[in-house]
Order: structure tokens, then C-alpha cells, then sequence
């Protein structure tokens, strides 16, 4: 009887053994989610806002990650973006996205949408108003596809902590599709981040006559892939970014004629500038009052 009462307790030492490691295992597993955005190593255990500029091979595409979970997708980039696209979301076990914004009827902004709806389900699609019905004829919107068209100086309560203010396009309209694109400024707590879209100078100016108070951001989605017609000295000046991000397929090298000067107006600016062709995609933890810059290479 003794050798089985041995083996009962061996038994027994076995089974708390397993259970504590399984237990100190899913302990680990479980990562704790943080809102410091110092304290945290990656974009999951994050509880804040999560921004992320895609590095794409032509076109734009920002993911934004609300605080509670919600998805929020900038653009869809061009059509031969996708697979790259694709798998970035991918990357993040996305298979559905809450709000898709589609700032202007460009290729290189709304080429990507087709595919997009193929493989994702898109509760939302976000147009501006003005240009709701340019932009239905670029892309194949299900007549039953929610939509909401946002106006200009119109504010859109994100949640409890974001909130959209929709700057541009407003009456009269430019001859220039670009500069009708969809400008806005996201809020969260304290932190603003500006989308310009594609617009160039012609717009900027109209943004610094009509609404300069409110184009003050700490960062700043670089107008125009950074060419040198947008990103004018008095806009950038009004803006005053801590960190610009350029969201282009050109390397530093190949955009010297067409886009040194506006590189040259972001360092007197002292802005922190991130080129996606050179940093890759670049995510901004946010938890409203400090920020945190993650790059990750392609």
C-alpha cells in the first residue's frame, strides 16, 4: 500500500505542477494592456489610439485604431497597392473595418477600395459631402452601403475621446480634383493629428484665410505625398507640427527635383519627418497627452 500512496502523491505534485506552469503560461500569454504609450513594446498591448501610416508602393492609406477597439481606415491606396495592403492588414487579424474614408476620387486614394470590399467587410464608408457624388462614380458602392457624408466645419464624435472636424472641401469648389480633397483634423485628448489628402498650395491658402485657428496639430499627414506644390512656409508656420509624415513610394534620391524644397520647408519647420519610402510604415501610439513614434520597416 505504501508504494501506492507514494505514487499517488507523485501523481498529485505532477498535476499542481502542470497547472501552476499552465496558469503562470496563460498569465504570459495574456498580455496587459497599458495606456503609457513609453510603457508599452507594441501596437496590441496598447490601450490608447493606435495610428498607423502604411508604407505603400504608390498610394495613401492610414489605419487608425480607435481607444475600445474600433478600425478606422484612411484611404484605400491604388489598386496595384493592394497586396501590399492586404497583407499589412492582414498582419493585424483584421477581417472587418468600422469606417472607411475615401478623402478624394484619385486612383492613388480610392484605387485600392474594390479590393478592399473583396476580402473585408466595411460597415461604414466615410465621403465628403460636397464630393459624395464624384466620389460614388470612382469607386462600386453598394447602393445599401452605409455612408455618411460629412460637411464642412462639421464635428463627428468618434467616442468618448476622438472626434473628427472636417475643414475642407467647401464652397466655391477648385477646378483642381486634389484640392477638393476631404482635410480634417482628428482629436484625441490633447493631441491633434491633420489629414491634408492630396491638396496643394491653392487650398492651403483658402485653409489659412478661413480656418488658421484650427489648423494647429502636433502631427501632420504631409499634403500631396510631399511634392513641392503643397507644404507652403505660411501653412506649415500655421501648423506647426512636431512630427510629418510623408506617405510616398519614392526614395529621398528620386524626389530631388520634385519634392527637395517642400523637404527643405519641413526641416526649417524643425518637424520631425518620416518618409514611409525610407521608415517604412510609421505607427503613433496616443493615449491623448503623450505620444509615442514605432517604425516598422518593410
Amino acid at each position: 500500500m505504501g508504494w501506492k500512496t507514494k505514487w499517488q502523491w507523485l501523481l498529485l505534485g505532477i498535476c499542481a505542477a502542470f497547472l501552476l506552469a499552465y496558469s503562470l503560461d496563460h498569465r504570459s500569454q495574456t498580455a496587459v494592456k497599458v495606456e503609457d504609450p513609453y510603457a508599452s513594446e507594441s501596437e496590441q498591448d496598447f490601450l490608447g489610439l493606435v495610428m498607423t501610416y502604411f508604407a505603400l508602393p504608390h498610394g495613401e492609406s492610414t489605419l487608425v485604431r480607435l481607444p475600445g477597439g474600433k478600425t478606422m481606415l484612411i484611404d484605400t491606396g491604388s489598386a496595384e497597392d493592394w497586396p501590399v495592403l492586404f497583407e499589412r492588414l492582414s498582419e493585424r487579424k483584421l477581417t472587418r473595418l468600422d469606417f472607411v474614408v475615401i478623402t478624394n476620387d484619385q486612383p492613388e486614394y480610392a484605387g485600392g477600395y474594390a479590393q478592399l470590399t473583396s476580402q473585408f467587410l466595411v460597415d461604414t464608408v466615410v465621403v465628403p459631402k460636397l464630393m459624395e457624388q464624384t466620389i460614388m462614380r470612382a469607386i462600386p458602392l453598394r447602393p445599401s452601403q452605409k455612408r455618411i457624408a460629412v460637411a464642412n466645419q462639421g464635428e463627428w464624435k468618434l467616442g468618448d475621446e476622438v472626434s473628427m472636424q472636417v475643414l475642407l472641401p467647401e464652397e466655391p469648389l477648385f477646378l483642381s480634383p486634389q484640392n477638393n480633397s476631404l482635410v480634417f483634423r482628428l482629436q484625441h485628448g490633447k493631441l491633434r493629428f491633420l489629414f491634408t489628402s492630396g491638396i496643394n498650395e491653392k487650398a492651403e491658402e483658402r485653409l489659412l484665410e478661413r480656418h488658421a485657428d484650427q489648423l494647429n496639430a502636433e502631427v501632420l499627414q504631409v499634403g500631396d505625398q510631399g511634392s513641392n506644390q503643397g507644404s507652403s512656409q505660411p501653412f506649415l508656420t500655421q501648423v506647426d507640427p512636431q512630427v510629418a509624415i510623408i506617405q510616398t513610394g519614392k526614395l529621398r534620391d528620386d524626389r530631388r527635383e520634385s519634392h527637395s524644397e517642400v523637404l527643405e520647408r519641413l526641416g526649417e519647420s524643425w518637424a520631425e519627418t518620416y518618409m514611409t519610402s525610407h521608415d517604412g510604415s510609421i505607427t503613433i501610439l496616443s493615449n491623448g497627452k503623450d505620444y509615442r513614434i514605432l517604425k516598422q520597416k518593410k
